[in-house]
């Protein structure tokens, strides 16, 4: 599950860090790109000059531009300003610029939305051309708009001078500009896009953590819905749209304090949220009681600021705001650190990207870097996917876990007849690998092994045997469970004819019986005999013990002759393609391995020899007399020679050393783990054996070997080595034979 909840916060990470690109895509934007892209960047303002100043709050204009006001605007080199608005006081702005001639284009001021009580546009002779409020609904104009749109009058053109009247009680940023009619509307659009993408994420989180209420009511994700709607309704306030809804548009009454009051209110259940989000009590159960306390706390401050606190003490409620927001997230960020799982990365990416927003929004209000939609505005955005992180992580965690948890469950019992069905394949695989690469000997053994484990999966029973007696010239006894061959054994010792007479029927039987155990006389038994194809004078059967009460129906009997029937098909298949192959592989006058299966199964020890390094010698045997023999009694004389020899060879050879025919005239001996002289050696015992060998007169008068030893160098070729001993065979014989050479 930590491998799942990695890949999750990795996905939720790029998906955090896509949202940031996208939005940050307009703010890196240059003048020069706006041909190819009109909204990748602020459409570029007229150059103006700005000044301002402070005056009494009702002060005429004329009064100030005659001097009679003993007041001063003070120019600035930038074309905005640090807005520290005061209830008592207004801040005026002079705007000089020069307009292009003509009456085609027209103009506007645009001013970024703060919560100013009124702004007003004046020409210089005092009179006012445009007023607005930030607690205004939109009327016929688009809502959702970022901007204070002032159109400037028709008819304005070369150089021109304008004020700015600015009431409140805020503090922010002053950022102004002169732009066309239709390039305002194009920013205007793109911005109405960016902020329903960030108002349809907070309802989303909102709508999710309902849901997940609805569906899991411990999940804590109330929490998460409060504070996505506390948010959403700050991020509104904040923008000056939350005034665009009738229903709340009475918060106008609070003036600047409902939207840093909002804000207030979100970040108390935020904290509340990340703390079930990050199991802040068995994580940091020291932490939990601060987090809480500061959750309600902000709450409560917020409560008491939008009912208690009046409207003059509003830049009051913006620094408590911005200080408990700051300390929310704080907060937040140290208890997903203090969560050990994976999936905190992803929330703590996203909150720390607000937190680089929401400085970088304090550096355009100062005029250090230019205002762009996403610098401004990107912190929320990034409040919006923290709060959808919230939400729908932990609801995909869980989601996962429910799946695999199913995925782990147990599967459904399967029927009788899916049993039987599964048990039958099973038989026949298991056959298959056990018979592939076993010896001649074992195919029985490993055949009714298989059939008793067969069996035992879907046949109720106490125990079970298979009885084969003077099969293959061998008496066999198999018995599952393994405790129970005691009671067989006694069971065959006093009712072996009875059962013997039951399987020369040649069709499944039941019967009751009693026997005396090993321990003393059993109760009675239900047992089940299945008669074996056992050729006579042989028997075979297989057994199958219940209890008394418990009879076995005609299925069940079939069930058992059927498995029988396989079991003992395949041992016999297996039997007989050992036989053909041994057959094909045998010299049918000597009785040993054929040259070519000899020379397959010297190139098999080489690789294994080499692997292991070992040593590996070969030794070439040729009979002396070969020639002699040949020539007196041809072929059938040679053969019936060379007999005899092979039957000593086969008798003197050590354990795992192969023996096979060497070519017309001998033999050839594998053997491993012998160097040159411990061959030799090996090759002397052979050789002195073969003089001890009595012979039939009527065969030869005396048989003699001469013995070539090579031993296994840098070449892997088994002909070359082969090559090797024959040649020293044949050196040995032609020396007068009956000798080892190497």
């Amino acid at each position: 599950m930590q491998r799942t909840g990695r890949i999750i916060s990795a996905l939720a990470i790029v998906l955090v860090a896509c949202l940031g690109l996208i939005g940050a895509g307009g703010a890196i934007a240059t003048p020069e790109r706006q041909g190819a892209s009109a909204d990748a960047a602020p459409p570029v303002s007229l150059p103006f000059d700005l000044a301002i100043l402070e005056a009494p709050l009702g002060t005429p204009l004329p009064e100030i531009t005659s001097g009679r006001a003993r007041l001063g605007f003070i120019p600035l080199l930038s074309p905005g300003a640090r807005l520290d608005a005061h209830p008592d006081k207004a801040v005026w702005a002079r705007l000089r610029t020069r307009l292009p001639p003509g009456p085609s284009e027209r103009w506007q001021i645009d001013i970024v939305r703060v919560p100013l009580n009124v702004v007003r546009l004046r020409l210089p002779d005092g009179s006012l051309v445009l007023e607005r409020t930030f607690y205004e609904a939109p009327g016929e104009r688009e809502p959702w708009s970022s901007q204070f749109e002032l159109p400037l009058p028709p008819g304005l053109s070369g150089e021109i001078e304008l004020y700015l009247e600015l009431e409140g009680d805020v503090r922010g940023g002053l950022h102004v500009s002169v732009l066309p009619v239709a390039a305002s509307e194009r920013a205007s659009a793109g911005a109405r896009v960016y902020f329903r993408s960030v108002y349809g994420l907070l309802l989303l989180a909102a709508a999710l953590g309902l849901a997940r209420r609805l569906r899991e009511p411990s999940s804590g994700a109330l929490a998460v819905s409060a504070a996505a709607v506390a948010s959403w309704l700050a991020c509104l306030g904040i923008n000056g749209h939350l005034y665009s809804l009738p229903e709340v548009a009475r918060l106008a009454n609070f003036g600047a304090t409902a939207p840093m009051a909002l804000l207030l209110l979100a970040a108390g259940p935020l904290v509340l949220a990340t703390a079930r989000y990050s199991a802040v009590e068995r994580s940091a159960p020291w932490l939990w009681p601060y987090a809480r306390g500061l959750a309600w706390s902000l709450i409560a401050a917020a409560l008491a600021s939008m009912v208690l606190v009046s409207g003059t003490d509003a830049r009051l409620v913006q620094v408590v705001a911005t200080a408990g927001f700051a300390a929310a997230i704080l907060v937040s960020a140290l208890m997903l650190l203090c969560d050990s799982r994976a999936t905190r990365w992803a929330p703590l990416a996203s909150l720390s990207m607000l937190v680089a927003l929401w400085v970088l929004r304090e550096l355009c209000d100062r005029q250090i870097l230019r205002p762009t939609l996403f610098y401004l505005y990107g912190w929320q955005l990034m409040l919006a996917a923290t709060m959808v992180l919230l939400v729908a992580l932990p609801w995909i965690r869980s989601a996962l876990q429910r799946w695999q948890v199913r995925r782990r469950a147990t599967p459904p019992e399967p029927s009788p007849e899916e049993k039987i069905k599964l048990a039958r394949e099973r038989l026949l695989a298991s056959l298959q690998s056990g018979l592939k690469n076993a010896d001649d000997g074992d195919m029985t053994w490993i055949a009714f092994r298989r059939l008793l484990d067969g069996l035992k999966t879907v046949l109720p029973q106490t125990s079970a045997a298979v009885v084969a007696n003077n099969f293959r010239g061998d008496d066999q006894l198999q018995v599952e469970p393994k405790e129970a061959e005691p009671r067989y054994r006694e069971l065959l010792a006093q009712r072996a004819t009875l059962l013997k007479n039951i399987s020369r029927l040649r069709a499944p039987q039941q019967i009751s019986i009693d026997f005396d155990g090993p321990e003393g006389p059993l109760d009675q038994v239900q047992l089940a005999v299945i008669p074996l194809p056992v050729p006579k004078p042989g028997w075979g059967a297989l057994l199958v013990e219940r209890a008394k009460d418990v009879t076995y129906s005609d299925d069940e009997l079939d069930l058992c002759a059927e498995f029988a029937q396989v079991a003992m098909l395949a041992g016999e298949e297996a039997a007989a393609a050992v036989s053909a192959q041994r057959t094909a592989e045998t010299d049918p006058d000597t009785g040993l391995l054929r040259t070519e299966p000899l020379r397959a199964h010297l190139q098999k020890r080489i690789d294994a020899t080499r692997q292991r390094q070992k040593p590996l010698s070969v030794l070439a045997v040729l009979l002396d007399q070969a020639d002699s023999l040949r020539a007196a009694g041809g072929a059938d004389a040679l053969a019936a020679a060379l007999r005899p020899v092979a039957e000593l060879l086969r008798d003197e050879i050590d354990y795992g050393d192969l023996v096979g025919r060497g070519g017309d005239d001998g033999f050839v001996v594998i053997a491993e783990n012998r160097r040159l002289i411990e061959a030799r050696d090996y090759a002397e015992r052979l050789r002195v054996a073969m003089t001890r060998l009595p012979i039939d007169p009527k065969i030869a008068p005396m048989l003699s070997i001469s013995i070539g030893v090579a031993q296994l160098g840098d070449d892997r070729d088994p002909v070359i080595l082969l090559q090797r001993a024959d040649r020293a065979a044949q050196i040995a014989r032609r020396n007068g034979g009956n000798q080892v050479f190497s």
